[in-house]
């Protein structure tokens, strides 16, 4: 869901939520967008912003489990990364 509300916030042009099939017998829930590519500046801009933003969420939700590696690459990448004592 968090993702999902991300794609909005980000600009998308359509987002949708939806189960998984079968991974998680039905009780995975995934999010999906689409953007609509005009060519446009600001359509470059939120390109750049999707890549950015879900690359950064699957960072800070692999730091929350604890994976090291995750809390090293915040630190790398200038992450603040709330739920953490320290980045």
């Amino acid at each position: 869901m968090l993702n999902a509300l991300l794609n909005c916030a980000s600009g998308a042009t359509w987002v949708s939520i939806h189960h998984a099939g079968g991974v998680g017998i039905g009780y995975s829930q995934h999010a999906g967008l689409a953007l609509a590519c005009d060519g446009s500046e600001e359509t470059d801009r939120k390109i750049i912003g999707f890549f950015d933003n879900d690359s950064a969420l699957a960072i800070f939700r692999h730091a929350d489990a604890g994976y090291n590696e995750a809390i090293k690459t915040a630190g790398v990448e200038g992450l603040t990364v709330p739920f953490l004592t320290t980045n």
